[in-house]
């Protein structure tokens, strides 16, 4: 039927919601850009919101302010056409090539409204004085009375036959809509009570864009005929025209009457900027930009958004002569393809298309490791139980095998780009399929490999059952092909009956093999290759496994939904369709009847398949960064203050930071996977805002307005450089009424002593709601110090405090105190070169020290804060050591908090309140003590084992997690005082400290950076990068000793790092780490002729001198990546001959060969013993 312009309202209009729900949701998001393309722009006239529609199907709402994503959904099965914000900013309009129209409401995102049936793709939409207006390629105009859900009451739908239209547009201010045509017309509407005006052959060929002059009652066209025309439509001439500066195609335009411009883009990927003067188009650009690619502007054209071919997305403000980018969003930097479960650790394992590794294992502690595995895109993953390895493969046509550690153990070249893989164990062997079709067989022991069929065209997916019998696979020729391994023979080769084939799975005994597709799931019996009746309903299923403990089978769909049936696929057990987020992967965890469903956009989602329940997600960043939410709003964070993550509520962004008091949980993920109960929290979804501040400075005097959202006012705090210097505004402000408003004031005098002079001032106020729920982010006001003529140098004060020595034995610690006077040495030193032997006060108290007033008692360590407190300024550095044991209890409050046990302590017990008062330190004093010191830069290192470890009683008696209780307790403290804080996070003894080392392993590592560590220009110690190195190295120290720790770093959000001491190299030579005084750094051996570690020597030695330094004390110990004065590192090439390892070995340090020797073997263990005898016996020689 030939297309007319109808304002067309079919009677089958469906709703997909009749009503519309005001609840709003938190909701966890990432910040990331569309992967690939971006197809269309839609901005809301103030500039608040931008929402962009890609070629990954995703529309993305952003706000632009907070220069952040606020949320990505999928309201299409397949790709967006067109978009558009409504005028009250409250809905978003999306057309897609599904023949579906969807209206969103942007705060709870919920779909208000379904059109279905459109006839032809929709290229233009807008939403014009009520109604929904889009424009198909069909030529079709759509006129819907969306909000009232029925037809268009004024009985005006139909205006005439007008053909094929090209372009629409709608002037607000003129209320006349244009419609350009494929033949070049025209066709304007000035009204209802107007004639419809038509100008036929205003171009030669279809109308792009069209736009207005309001001023002059003038309109613009741009067409594929190569020209830019300004038709007056009252006069009906021609005003001006002019052609495409680089003679191709325009496609699109927009005339800004602030600026009185004309922008246009051309197919060339360029945009002119040209003046416009009385309907002239001057001769020449005001400018050219040929890196966008298409853009959007706001009706008054003070803003615009632009979209670069790589998928990058930026706003700019404009003005003349001036104009910038007020926000820039980067595209995806690749996605998820596969993932695995690490069999012996639980660590969830994926690859992604910028061929990255990433691991997560979610201990108390959890792990993350990520390294680079292939060049170019990873198509697929295996764990390895055997040596607990990692097999990967990519389209750089390489197969390799990776330790658990990153380090590659093994390679195979193939001939064409690797797509799947599959381990059989029992063979010992991987299998590869290629996308150019070859089924391959590698045995890395015996070093060979043989294509054992092929397919015509790309292999999908290999997989093998349980015994190793067999293996299948299906490919782009849509073939099933199942081979028997030990018969060497195929025993099914069928076209399976779909377009696409996705996945396919043995059950747990072999005796069905299932293959997904577009349209639904084919099952096979293996015994006589019969295809089986199931009950799965068609759908694109692009995920499915075998549940082996449970014997059901889980299907992830293309359209988000996960299911989970029975064994014979007659009953569906379990549905889950939360989210329309198209699936990756589905992967059962380890017979815990847990499963993750695996999104494209970095979410595992974890199910609970016997309650039907989403337990919680985690959403991971391409920079390593991650964060695990339980159901009930409790969180666990790598770091709580990422930029890339945080929560949406509506339209305003929340960070972690924010929620940290109420809903941060350490250790989250471990006791969600084990099924510990959790404590309770209130519900997010009953959250409510937090109120609004505006805060401004006049006269000496800070004006707080507090204004309540809904949420009630709860705590309201000044800080002053991230420190809080005023609890409670509410109570020590004074109400004041200001230009009709009540604000609470503040007299700067009061809070003088936190001002640093001469330099601008960070003053915030934070408020948190009602249920202290919820903090606000605190919006800071600049504020510069008084002018003095001479400004003092800082002084860095220091309380070291070191406690091993308790009453009685239980508690005793062996290296607390001898680490406070390892730092105390160091840090004095290093002080007083940065700073001035006057500008350094440093006190050391520790259970060694002879004079009771230098013994770490409660009033000591009280006094030490107290006597900073009378002497220090705003512009001083703070630093603060604490070396003992710490426990968890209540304080006066009532609250859970870190109290660190003073030398009057005889044990973990702290029911008694006079003991805990007197005895022990909580986090509440600690605070009370530090904000009384004015100083802004402080640092704090809490180096405390868990005393509680040692009590039975009290461990028995906890119901949570005890180590993330003291977290949240340091960071409630960290936050109001603005320290850079690290603190020791060990679950035992031996993690803590150790004789091999005879320090405590935080303080160890600390001192092992200042000694042997990249130091700024050689020898001054950056806060920053010496945390840094304490949270690298420590884990690794305490997996050399079978042990487990790893420290928590935290620093103040927009903080800068600083100097806290200035080593020459004499003062690091004096450092000494009790017999480490050689390391190993790296250890390379190879074989000599294919310079290929084939018998992985390197790692069994490794692994050799780590078990060797547990059992006794050596003069030299394996570290990774060990730096500065003896390090060393082993080269070395073997052959193998016959029955014997021929090694040939060099000792390296600062590039120069000290010694080397020559090793003939009978094994690799005995390989190991005679090199590990050499080398000792080389250090050992030094010492005599």
């Amino acid at each position: 039927m030939k297309p007319s312009l109808k304002v067309f309202l079919f009677l089958s209009l469906l709703f997909f919601k009749s009503f519309y729900s005001n609840a709003q949701e938190l909701q966890l998001t990432l910040s990331t850009g569309h992967l690939g393309k971006v197809k269309g722009l839609a901005i809301t006239n103030d500039a608040k919101l931008l929402a962009t529609a890609g070629e990954d199907a995703a529309v993305k709402v952003w706000n632009i302010d907070d220069k952040r994503l606020l949320y990505s959904v999928y309201p299409h099965e397949v790709g967006i056409t067109a978009l558009c914000f409504s005028q009250d900013n409250q809905y978003l309009a999306t057309a897609g090539m599904d023949g579906k129209v969807k209206v969103l409401h942007l705060k709870s995102q919920e779909v208000v409204y379904e059109f279905e049936d459109v006839e032809g793709e929709v290229f233009k939409i807008k939403f014009v004085g009520g109604f929904l207006l889009f424009i198909t390629k069909g030529g079709m105009i759509y006129r819907l009375d969306w909000e009232n859900k029925r037809l268009a009451p004024d009985g005006l739908e139909t205006k005439s036959d007008l053909g094929n239209f090209s372009s629409l547009n709608y002037s607000f201010k003129m209320k006349w809509l244009t419609v350009g045509k494929m033949e070049g017309d025209i066709v304007v509407w000035r009204g209802y009570n107007r004639p419809t005006v038509t100008k036929k052959g205003l171009h030669a060929d279809w109308i792009s864009a069209v736009d207005y002059v309001p001023s002059d009652s003038l309109i613009v066209t741009g067409s594929w005929d190569k020209t830019i025309k300004i038709w007056d439509i009252n006069a009906d001439t021609l005003v001006d025209q002019m052609a495409s500066p680089d003679h191709t195609p325009i496609i699109d335009l927009k005339y800004s009457s602030f600026f009185e411009v004309l922008v246009f883009a051309t197919q060339d990927q360029k945009i002119y900027f040209y003046d416009v003067k009385d309907g002239k188009i001057a001769d020449e650009p005001r400018l050219i930009r040929d890196d966008f690619d298409k853009m959007i502007f706001t009706e008054d054209t003070r803003h615009v958004a632009f979209s670069k071919s790589d998928g990058s997305i930026s706003v700019w403000y404009l003005e003349v002569g001036r104009s910038k980018a007020s926000v820039e969003w980067k595209p995806i930097n690749g996605n998820l393809v596969e993932g695995e479960i690490n069999l012996s650790t639980g660590a969830i394992a994926f690859v992604t298309t910028t061929g990255k590794f990433h691991s997560w294992e979610p201990n108390r502690h959890v792990i993350t490791k990520n390294w680079n595995a292939h060049t170019g895109k990873a198509t697929a993953l295996e764990y390895l139980l055997k040596g607990n390895r990692w097999a990967t493969t990519g389209e750089d046509s390489l197969v390799k095998v990776w330790s658990d550690h990153g380090e590659l153990i093994d390679t195979l070249q193939l001939l064409h780009k690797g797509k799947t893989i599959v381990n059989i164990p029992v063979m010992d062997e991987l299998g590869i399929g290629t996308n150019g079709g070859d089924v391959i067989l590698w045995n890395r022991e015996e070093k060979t490999r043989r294509n054992i069929y092929q397919h015509n065209g790309e292999v999908v997916r290999l997989v093998s059952d349980d015994d190793g019998d067999r293996i299948a696979s299906i490919g782009r020729d849509r073939r099933l092909i199942v081979y028997h391994l030990k018969k060497n023979q195929i025993e099914l080769d069928t076209v399976v009956p779909a377009l696409r084939l996705n996945d396919l799975a043995f059950s747990e005994e072999g005796d069905k093999i299932v293959v997904s597709g577009n349209n639904g799931i084919f099952a096979w019996n293996t015994n006589d290759w019969e295809t089986v009746d199931h009950d799965v309903p068609k759908n694109d299923i692009v995920k499915l496994d075998f549940v082996a403990k449970r014997g059901e089978w889980i299907l992830g769909m293309r359209s988000g939904r996960v299911e989970v049936w029975d064994k014979s696929l007659s009953q569906k057990v379990a549905s889950f369709d939360e989210s329309s987020i198209p699936v990756v992967d589905v992967i059962p965890y380890i017979d815990k009847g847990i499963f993750f469903a695996v999104r494209i956009n970095t979410t595992f989602e974890i199910w609970s398949i016997k309650k039907e329940k989403r337990l919680g997600k985690i959403v991971s960043s391409n920079e390593g960064h991650w964060v695990i939410e339980h159901y009930s709003g409790l969180f666990d964070a790598g770091n709580l203050n990422m930029s890339e993550l945080y929560y949406v509520y509506g339209t305003e962004t929340i960070d972690f930071d924010q929620l940290k008091d109420k809903y941060w949980e350490p250790g989250l993920s471990y006791e969600i996977l084990q099924g510990n109960p959790l404590r309770k929290v209130p519900p997010l979804s009953e959250l409510s805002l937090f109120p609004k501040t505006n805060t401004f400075e006049k006269d000496g005097k800070l004006y707080i307005e507090v204004i309540d959202r809904g949420g009630g006012i709860g705590g309201v705090s000044l800080y002053i450089n991230n420190k809080e210097v005023i609890s409670d505004v509410l109570t020590e402000g004074q109400k004041e009424n200001y230009e009709g408003k009540e604000y609470y004031t503040i007299h700067l005098e009061k809070v003088k002593i936190h001002l640093i002079p001469d330099q601008e001032n960070d003053i915030a106020v934070l408020t948190s709601n009602k249920a202290g729920t919820l903090n606000g982010r605190g919006i800071k006001l600049k504020y510069k110090g008084k002018e003095i003529e001479l400004q003092a140098p800082p002084i860095l004060y220091g309380v070291i405090v070191g406690v091993s020595d308790y009453r009685g034995r239980l508690l005793d610690l062996k290296y607390a105190a001898e680490d406070a006077q390892a730092m105390y040495s160091t840090i004095e030193l290093g002080s007083e070169k940065l700073f001035g032997v006057k500008n350094s006060v440093v006190q050391l108290l520790t259970t060694d020290a002879e004079e009771e007033h230098l013994q770490p008692n409660k009033e000591n360590i009280k006094r030490a804060f107290e006597s900073i407190s009378q002497r220090a300024s705003a512009s001083d550095i703070l630093f603060v050591f604490l070396a003992g044991h710490g426990a968890v209890a209540e304080n006066s409050e009532g609250d859970n908090d870190f109290h660190f046990l003073t030398k009057d302590m005889s044990n973990s017990d702290l029911s008694d309140p006079d003991i805990k008062n007197n005895y022990t330190i909580n986090g509440t004093e600690l605070l009370d003590w530090i904000k009384e010191i004015p100083i802004s830069k402080q640092v704090f290192v809490v180096d405390a084992c868990h005393a509680g470890s040692f009590s039975t009683e009290l461990i028995t008696s906890r119901d949570y997690n005890e180590e993330g209780m003291k977290k949240r307790a340091l960071e409630r403290m960290r936050a109001k005082t603005g320290m850079f804080m690290l603190s020791g996070a060990s679950s035992d003894k031996v993690s803590y400290e150790s004789s091999y080392l005879e320090h405590g392993l935080l303080t160890y590592s600390l001192l092992d950076y200042l000694k042997r560590g990249e130091l700024d220009e050689g020898r001054f110690v950056d806060v920053q990068d010496l945390f840094a190195h304490a949270v690298e190295s420590v884990p690794q120290l305490a997996s050399s000793m079978s042990g487990e720790q790893q420290p928590e770093y935290r620093v103040p959000v927009g903080a800068g790092s600083f100097y806290i001491a200035e080593l020459p190299q004499s003062v690091r030579d004096s450092i000494t780490l009790s017999v480490q005084k050689n390391l190993i750094s790296a250890i390379y051996l190879e074989d000599a002729d294919t310079w290929a570690d084939h018998l992985r020597l390197s790692e069994q030695v490794k692994t050799y001198f780590i078990l060797k330094a547990e059992e006794e004390e050596l003069t030299v110990r394996y570290q990774k990546n060990a730096k500065g004065p003896n390090t060393y590192i082993i080269r070395g090439k073997y052959e193998v001959h016959k029955n014997n390892i021929l090694l040939k070995l060099h000792l390296i340090s600062e590039n120069k060969v000290v010694d080397k020797w020559n090793i003939k073997a009978k094994d690799i263990k005995d390989c190991q013993e005679q090199l590990f005898g050499e080398i000792e016996g080389y250090f050992n020689s030094l010492e005599e």
